[in-house]
């Protein structure tokens, strides 16, 4: 059985069980790395040093935060990252378009005055009142005014925004919500708080407590079929779609062969 879920987790059943299987109940963990995820991981940890130094009433200047970002560049760099555009878009073009998202989200956003709280924010929260529905999740940044209003902002380094209407029925933030008002005391609204760092666009929403409640229902109920089909030893069957171009575990997978022709490491 698997004893805590994510909100990724839960995502990468529903679009392929075979995928889940390998990962969290085989542990066939791969080093590779997509090009887009590498990038989103850089530019994270750079706004993770940004709001450390401002939390010591430092203001780094952008050259700063420019120049930390490159060494986390050139630190983590590895040679099983994968470049899915390599033909059209190298390595260099996705190095200056994370520097692009932390320029713009500076410009925006400096001298950084939010009610900052909690920076890459671990939570562990019950969907319930038993122990079977354990979930876990790091926030990007939480905000708080003490007066019981909290923000939780999600950072988004990709090509795609999502719509006022994408963003009100999101499930990630929500669930994140879920377990911020478990954990913490004087929680009157929460808003959640998207943002686009390649477009500079900021999206919030709000959910309602029956929006809540239904979005732990829908959840608990995925994960009783997940614990179903390991308890009895059920199929999880490879579901093949369009998302098989970016996935690693073709040699695993028995609806492939080989390894995945789409991925090209640089």
């Amino acid at each position: 059985m698997i004893e805590r879920f994510s909100y990724s987790s839960l995502e990468t059943f529903k679009k392929c069980p075979a995928k889940f299987k390998f990962y969290y109940i085989d542990k066939i963990v791969k080093p590779d790395d997509s090009i887009e995820a590498f990038m989103g991981k850089r530019v994270h940890e750079t706004l993770e040093f940004l709001y450390q130094e401002v939390a010591k009433k430092k203001i780094p200047i952008i050259d700063t935060v420019l120049e930390k970002y490159r060494e986390l560049w050139e630190k983590s760099w590895h040679n099983r990252i994968a470049i899915f555009r390599w033909r059209e878009f190298g390595s260099e073009n996705y190095f200056a378009l994370g520097e692009g998202c932390l320029a713009r989200y500076y410009r925006l956003y400096k001298p950084f005055s939010e009610p900052v709280t909690g920076i890459e924010f671990e939570l562990v929260f019950n969907l319930d009142d038993s122990d079977g529905y354990v979930m876990k999740g790091i926030l990007d940044r939480v905000d708080h005014t003490g007066d019981g209003i909290w923000e939780i902002h999600d950072y988004k380094s990709g090509k795609r925004a999502l719509t006022q209407k994408q963003a009100d029925s999101d499930l990630q933030l929500a669930l994140y919500q879920i377990g911020l008002q478990q954990l913490e005391n004087n929680v009157e609204s929460v808003i959640l708080v998207w943002h686009f760092l390649q477009h500079g666009l900021e999206v919030r929403s709000t959910r309602t407590e029956n929006q809540l409640n239904s979005l732990i229902s829908k959840t608990k109920k995925t994960i009783d079929q997940i614990q179903g089909q390991i308890a009895s030893g059920g199929e999880f069957a490879p579901k093949e779609s369009f998302l098989c171009n970016w996935c690693y575990y073709w040699e695993e997978c028995p609806a492939k062969t080989g390894t995945n022709p789409y991925i090209f490491k640089k």
